[in-house]
């Protein structure tokens, strides 16, 4: 088993969005609501139309729904990247390294984290508010590891 980690720029870099299907969905959905709702109103005795109009703002629903769950889920991962990230840059700034000497085995901070910095891995042990850390430096049991790139080689 190897233990992967993460340099600063796939760290930086991987904030994206795969949200892109659910907005065309739900557009796509307001679309067709809009649609159906005005073909109701022009054929009042036609219940198959108001019937559709239900389903796509059932459908709406759900899939705003899913959309702020994730939206949530987004914001928390930007708040761990964020901090994962300035406390590279410190890092950075107080060795006088190039991030790519960088690499880190957690995508977020935590408390007993492996830092590694060019051939050397150290154990990150930060204070209660995590504004401050210690870097002690450990051995590896197993020296092979997966390094995770912009690239994701």
């Amino acid at each position: 088993i190897f233990m992967s980690f993460f340099t600063y720029f796939y760290l930086e870099n991987r904030m994206y969005f795969q949200d892109y299907f659910k907005y065309i969905a739900i557009f796509t959905s307001l679309g067709a609501l809009l649609l159906v709702t005005s073909l109701y109103l022009r054929h009042r005795l036609e219940t198959k139309y108001r019937d559709l109009s239900i389903i796509f703002l059932l459908l709406i629903i759900l899939l705003l729904g899913i959309q702020y769950n994730q939206y949530e889920q987004n914001q928390v991962y930007a708040n761990d990247t964020s901090r994962i990230v300035t406390f590279l840059n410190s890092v950075k700034t107080s060795q006088n390294l190039q991030f790519e000497d960088l690499r880190v085995n957690s995508q977020k901070i935590t408390n007993g984290m492996i830092l590694n910095i060019k051939d050397k891995y150290y154990q990150v042990n930060f204070n209660n508010d995590f504004t401050a850390y210690t870097l002690s430096e450990i051995n590896l049991v197993n020296p092979n590891i997966n390094i995770i790139d912009k690239e994701n080689k």
